[in-house]
C-alpha cells in the first residue's frame, strides 16, 4: 500500500467519524470551498480506500459490531 501524506491519514480519521466526505475533508484543513472535489478524489484513491477499509474492520474485530 502506498503511504499517505498526513493531510490523508487525517482525512481517513475524520472520514471514519460520520462517514461524511466533505466534513472530513474540511476538518482534515481542506479548504472548505474545494472540500467536496477534494472528498470525491481522496475516496476515488485506491490507497485511502485500502486505509478506511482496514479501519474500519479493525473496528468491527474491536467492538464486534458490523
Amino acid at each position: 500500500m502506498a503511504k499517505l501524506t498526513e493531510k490523508q491519514q487525517r482525512f481517513v480519521d475524520e472520514y471514519l467519524i460520520d462517514l461524511n466526505g466533505t466534513q472530513a475533508a474540511i476538518r482534515a484543513g481542506y479548504s472548505a470551498k474545494t472540500a467536496n472535489e477534494q472528498a470525491s478524489r481522496m475516496l476515488a484513491n485506491v490507497s485511502i480506500q485500502q486505509a478506511i477499509s482496514e479501519k474500519m474492520a479493525e473496528r468491527s474485530k474491536r467492538t464486534g459490531v458490523n
